[in-house]
């Protein structure tokens, strides 16, 4: 069974890109097969992260928008690209054109282009996990993507702009009978320390908080040299998030099991 999930975030700046890329490596570690979707169609930047170059990519996401291609020629193996022992990840990755992102922004796509993406990958890649990396904000784009998908994770930062919109993003997000789960990201070390911290935010945005990432300087330098717990297995950053994957796994995994004995009834 494919579960559906969107790395969303209030603002911008908050590590979508970063905490997409490295999660699909850490899901991949444990054996699962993942593809990854870069829909900031407006300004894509996964493809930097996965070293992939335009070489590489014959077709985008907006070459099918507009039916000038296959599905099968978006869909980019990255497997052995970044040298995986284990499962598979895939990328699906948005044009750097100027008049291709003009285009998007005039014209849109499909409201069922979510859904359709899940769909074919599931039944044509038998991909357990379908990522897809969201474009900043409440917007038609965000609401789409939620709306096809299984489960939201905000990644939100500790300042009050951000409580605040994760809280409102989060009330949105149960409107549309959607689950969300919140990772705090770049957390002051001081703050990361506490063992209260995730019940008490938890209680500030009525969502479950299901991770901390500290900050880490290595990780601002790195971002965009490549996919950072490959090059840092041993870093903290890759052993928390490491933990956020396995988490996801066990809450998309018991949600499975709810839906399914729910349709057996």
């Amino acid at each position: 069974m494919t579960t559906t999930c969107v790395v969303h975030s209030y603002r911008g700046g908050t590590g979508k890109s970063t905490t997409t890329s490295n999660l699909s490596v850490l899901l991949a570690a444990l054996g699962k097969r993942v593809a990854t979707i870069d829909m900031d169609i407006t300004s894509p930047g996964l493809h930097v992260i996965y070293n992939v170059s335009s070489q590489m990519m014959n077709f985008t996401l907006n070459d099918y928008i507009y039916n000038r291609c296959s599905f099968q020629d978006i869909v980019l193996d990255i497997t052995n690209h970044l040298k995986l022992p284990r499962g598979a990840v895939y990328f699906l990755g948005s044009s750097m054109k100027p008049e291709e992102i003009v285009k998007v922004i005039r014209e849109g796509y499909s409201d069922k282009f979510f859904r359709h993406v899940a769909e074919k990958l599931s039944q044509e890649y038998n991909v357990d996990y379908v990522i897809f990396d969201t474009h900043p904000g409440l917007n038609e784009d965000t609401l789409l993507a939620v709306m096809s998908s299984d489960v939201s994770l905000l990644l939100m930062r500790m300042d009050k702009q951000d409580v605040t919109g994760t809280y409102i993003t989060g009330q949105i997000m149960k409107k549309f009978g959607r689950i969300s789960y919140v990772v705090l990201n770049m957390v002051p070390p001081n703050l990361a320390e506490s063992p209260d911290l995730p019940s008490e935010v938890s209680k500030i945005i009525d969502a479950s908080v299901i991770g901390i990432l500290p900050f880490y300087e290595e990780i601002l330098s790195h971002r965009s040299r490549g996919v950072f717990c490959l090059h840092h297995p041993q870093h903290p950053y890759s052993s928390q998030l490491l933990k956020i994957a396995k988490r996801l796994i066990e809450l998309t995994a018991t949600e499975s099991q709810t839906i399914d004995l729910t349709g057996a009834k």
